[in-house]
């Protein structure tokens, strides 16, 4: 048996797109086993609707290395355990491809290298920014050289914590994706580069006075913010109670704090201003995760 834990990711990180992401401690658990034939899966706690057959993601990715490596199991049990809400721009896909080929590769015998099974993930997946967190874990700094990741994992201090503030709607990432301009002037572009460069300069460095600045986009935030209820009040109101950076996660409508102390003052109070004015938000204070995805094989076999 073969068990597989990956962290959440959140990516973007203002105007990081497409570019930027870090892994954070919320675990996707997976125990896959090879059987004797068939596809049995089981989901606990999946935080939305799983499919149970031949096209369930992580079956999927699975399957993609299997396909890369020539092989063919008789059967496979998946057991599925997750806490990453889904549809809410924390890389659950991402951790679910993430789990299917790393727990794929470890049972047909090991023979890709990490950074292979990576280039296979950005490719289910679209990009490398939640993929390459969940994988390595710390804060990553992704791009594509054709069909291959070059990355970057940096661990970071771990004072350095993410409020996590998750409402009670989704919205699809294709339709998050679509909004988005074809095209953008080169003043847009120069605006984000400087600000995606020096927010990595102040992340690594530990300038958290830089980080607001650091954080703006004009890239996909302004025309996502439609999507998202009241999205400015709250970037407004995190910055009133000590955030250092606030951001939309992925493509949303997750919306994420970094802090670096009164966790448990921030926490109180931003539950409080959701409570006064009628948004059905939760907030988690999650550390970053320096290490990424853990696979682990065991000897007896499971049930299920």
């Amino acid at each position: 048996m073969i068990k597989v834990k990956v962290p959440a990711s959140s990516a973007n990180m203002g105007a990081g797109f497409d570019t930027l992401g870090v892994a954070v401690g919320l675990y996707n658990r997976v125990s896959i086993e090879e059987i004797e034939k068939g596809l049995r899966i089981k989901t606990v706690n999946p935080g939305g609707f799983v499919l149970q057959n031949e096209n369930n993601l992580i079956y999927r990715a699975m399957q993609a290395v299997f396909d890369t490596v020539g092989y063919k199991p008789k059967g496979v049990r998946i057991i599925q355990k997750s806490a990453i809400p889904m549809t809410r721009g924390l890389g659950s896909s991402s951790a679910c491809i993430i789990s299917g080929m790393l727990g794929a590769n470890a049972m047909s015998g090991r023979k890709l290298p990490y950074s292979e099974i990576l280039n296979l993930a950005a490719k289910m997946e679209g990009h490398p920014d939640n993929v390459a967190p969940a994988m390595y874990g710390g804060f990553c700094i992704s791009m594509m050289e054709g069909d291959r990741v070059i990355t970057k994992s940096i661990k970071l201090d771990p004072k350095i914590k993410f409020a996590v503030m998750i409402p009670d709607y989704f919205v699809a990432t294709r339709k998050s994706r679509g909004i988005l301009p074809s095209k953008v002037s080169i003043n847009d572009a120069a605006f984000n580069i400087g600000r995606a460069s020096m927010f990595q300069a102040a992340l690594v460095s530990g300038d958290m006075e830089l980080l607001k600045y650091a954080c703006e986009d004009r890239l996909h935030q302004p025309y996502r913010k439609n999507y998202i209820d009241g999205m400015d009040e709250i970037f407004d109101t995190t910055y009133q109670l000590g955030a250092r950076a606030t951001y939309l996660s992925g493509s949303g409508p997750t919306v994420v704090s970094i802090i670096d102390s009164n966790y448990d003052s921030f926490y109180k109070n931003i539950s409080n201003f959701f409570k006064e004015n009628s948004h059905k938000w939760t907030c988690k204070i999650l550390s970053i995760d320096n290490v990424g995805t853990v696979v682990s094989e065991l000897k007896h076999r499971m049930e299920g």
